[in-house]
């Protein structure tokens, strides 16, 4: 294992000269998936959770990759830390290993995790201690739909889907007998060491494949105090200016350990291809907050949750002619994870799950290029123990979609698609069960202005089923420190379906020396479901409601890369960037909760045919549009640099990365521990890559 511990130290302002006369600026363009100097690779790249093979230009809905080096040097110890910086992306930082993704201000359930198209099928969507089982340490790239992506993917995308895609089953004949990547890594702030291997082999007919990761984790070290400013001022009034806490520099309890690794074979023919793969995932971390120092034996027990994962995946494709295909996935998952209590069992979740889908992908017909598909999904979930919160519940979803493409000619494309979706819910108790139907549909038009610019605008009519947790939570949900209650329970019945109307527009650019991008949007929700905030008080708990009202989404992303100077031997860019979002509850005429404040940064990137270096400053407004009884977030600058060399026989690759260099108290807003767990501070990354 390559394990290097560096330890921060905590300098002055001196260390910022440099940057300062840099001019504070950037690291790597967001979204390429190779080195940066292949300009324009973003363009060619087929997007996988696309219902035809159609490239991020050529899509009317914002879509993102990370991938290749760029992954490689983005890797973290979660999801969401990994992609958090990508434009309209944050998360949810409980910690470094539970972490999901963030869209627009969207997060839980509202924001889709897929593995390769289909659902990770866990419970991290149920709490946001729950880590994702789907890791990014063997992905080949990770596609990003900003907005609702309900109409391919069921009405839990409603905010929008993150699909991690990885190279177990191989979708096109081996090119060689043998090829096969191994990556290690370390982060000083997080302790993290980390170690991945993957090879393929076989003939062009079969091809075999297995992979292994590991990781660890220290407790993670912070720039201060382990609570806010705010809330160590409220705790300084409310007890006589005598503090409560005092912790400072690291936050206990937050080490872990996460394995994983996979087995698969492909079957390939003229005609096309079926794979079989098994893995597994298992972590076991501890939970911040819910811990002490040892020899603290007045406080409770540490608590930490062992997760196991085993899950069973089919993909194929059968073409009929040279445009008709057949296109099926199906994922079985076997999900336990047991939440200790020191070395007490407090609860068991258990979720065993089916994700099935299959997609006709027609060809032309008439004026029209397009897909057909049905899918089916189904979990069974359970918890039992202290914090069992949400009762045993079945759901079933079965749905039809399509996907419609028409050139109307070499300027105007127009897109359209459309979702049939029926859910069923029911628990063992005598509690209400749900059975509704859901439909969605949209329409897209692209502009082709010319060569370099486009304009698309796409507008989408969904709906929403409400899940087990709005409808049937009743109890203590100990992780965040609240009581949630759903509507069923409170005797309001079962709640409506949400109605989205969201319009995106997108302009992109790409003139000589700038390329460019805008994305505007705006989402309105009916019968939006929210969980709010009580008077009550129960065993020193805040009592939560599921309650419904009338939201409004609202923001921007853009980003554009200007070139600076450019010669035989390398060139160098600079690139600006900025997203924001607003969240309205316009019912209650007040702010959502935990919505991201504007970001907005710039860099410097200097890249020659191996060496590549960059710079960026990344800032991060006060956060003071907050919903009720939430407390502001104050402003914050992230600084980092990176170096990287690429060699080619052998093909390694090797980067240092450092982050957080001014070591600053950052807290994410849409964190539910903002309070009381910071980002990490200071750190260096380092890690190599050999692919072979």
């Amino acid at each position: 294992m390559f394990c290097i511990k560096l330890m921060r130290e905590r300098t002055g302002p001196a260390m910022l000269a440099p940057l300062v006369v840099a001019g504070i600026p950037l690291v790597a363009f967001a979204q390429a998936e190779t080195q940066e100097y292949e300009e324009h690779e973003i363009d060619e790249i087929i997007v996988q959770g696309a219902a035809l093979d159609r490239t991020v230009e050529q899509l009317a809905q914002p879509t993102g990759i990370v991938g290749g080096d760029n992954l490689t040097k983005k890797q973290s110890a979660s999801l969401g830390e990994t992609i958090s910086q990508e434009l309209g992306v944050s998360s949810s930082y409980f910690g470094p290993v539970s972490s999901r993704p963030v869209i627009r201000g969207q997060f839980g359930e509202r924001v889709r995790v897929l593995s390769n198209a289909l659902d990770s099928l866990d419970a991290s969507a149920l709490s946001e201690d729950h880590a994702v089982s789907v890791d990014s340490a063997l992905a080949e790239r990770i596609e990003i739909v900003r907005g609702p992506a309900t109409l391919l993917y069921g009405s839990g995308a409603a905010g929008g889907l993150v699909n991690v895609i990885d190279r177990r089953i191989t979708d096109t004949p081996l090119s060689t007998p043998m090829t096969g990547t191994l990556a290690l890594g370390t982060d000083s702030a997080t302790g993290s060491a980390s170690g991945a291997g993957q090879i393929t082999f076989g003939t062009d007919s079969v091809a075999g494949h297995f992979d292994y990761f590991r990781r660890t984790t220290d407790d993670v070290e912070i720039p201060g105090f382990v609570e806010s400013a705010a809330l160590r001022s409220l705790e300084l009034a409310e007890n006589g200016g005598v503090a409560l806490d005092e912790d400072f520099g690291t936050v206990t309890n937050t080490d872990s350990e996460t394995d994983g690794g996979a087995a698969a074979i492909t079957f390939n023919h003229a005609a096309g291809y079926i794979g079989f793969a098994l893995s597994e995932h298992n972590s076991n971390y501890g939970v911040p907050g819910h811990g002490h120092e040892a020899g603290d034996t007045d406080e409770e027990e540490a608590v930490r949750i062992d997760l196991e994962q085993t899950r069973f995946d089919v993909k194929g494709e059968y073409e009929f002619g040279e445009t008709s295909q057949l296109r099926f996935r199906l994922a079985r998952n076997d999900y336990t994870h047991v939440e200790l209590e020191g070395e007490e069992i407090g609860t068991i979740f258990d979720a065993k799950g089916t994700d099935a889908r299959a997609e006709w992908r027609h060809g032309q017909v008439g004026p029209l290029d397009g897909a057909l598909g049905v899918q089916f999904k189904k979990l069974d979930f359970d918890a039992m123990g202290d914090e069992a919160f949400v009762p045993q519940s079945t759901t079933e979803q079965t749905s039809l979609f399509a996907f419609e493409e028409w050139s109307i000619n070499d300027v105007w494309v127009f897109q359209a698609s459309a979702r049939a979706e029926r859910q069923t819910l029911a628990t063992r108790s005598q509690l209400t069960p749900y059975s509704d139907n859901a439909f969605g549909a949209s329409a897209g038009l692209i502009w082709l202005i010319n060569g370099d610019n486009s304009l698309a605008v796409n507008y989408a009519l969904t709906q929403r089923h409400p899940n087990s947790t709005e409808l049937y939570a009743d109890g203590a949900h100990v992780a965040v420190d609240r009581i949630e209650r759903g509507s069923v329970v409170l005797g309001n019945g079962v709640l409506e379906k949400e109605l989205s109307s969201n319009i995106d527009i997108a302009l992109r650019g790409d003139n000589d020396l700038v390329e460019w991008e805008l994305a505007l949007f705006l989402n309105d929700i009916d019968d939006y479901i929210l969980l709010s905030p009580t008077d009550t008080i129960e065993n020193d708990l805040q009592v939560f409601e599921y309650q419904q009202t009338e939201a409004r989404l609202a923001g921007f992303e853009a980003e554009a890369r200007i070139e600076l100077l450019e010669t035989g031997s390398g060139h160098l860019h600079t690139r600006v960037f900025a997203d924001f979002v607003r969240g309205e509850d316009r019912q209650a005429n007040a702010d959502l909760p935990r919505i991201p404040p504007l970001r907005y940064g710039a860099g410097l990137h200097f890249t020659t045919d191996r060496f590549e270096a960059a710079v960026e400053a990344r800032y991060h407004r006060k956060q003071d549009r907050t919903a009720p009884n939430e407390l502001p977030t104050d402003a914050y600058t992230l600084v980092s640099a990176e170096v990287s060399y690429l060699w080619t026989e052998p093909d390694v690759f090797l980067f240092m990365r450092a982050k957080n260099l001014t070591d600053e108290d950052a807290r994410q807003h849409t964190s539910p521990l903002k309070e009381t767990f910071p980002l990490p501070g200071r750190s260096l990354q380092i890690g190599i890559r050999y692919d072979f």
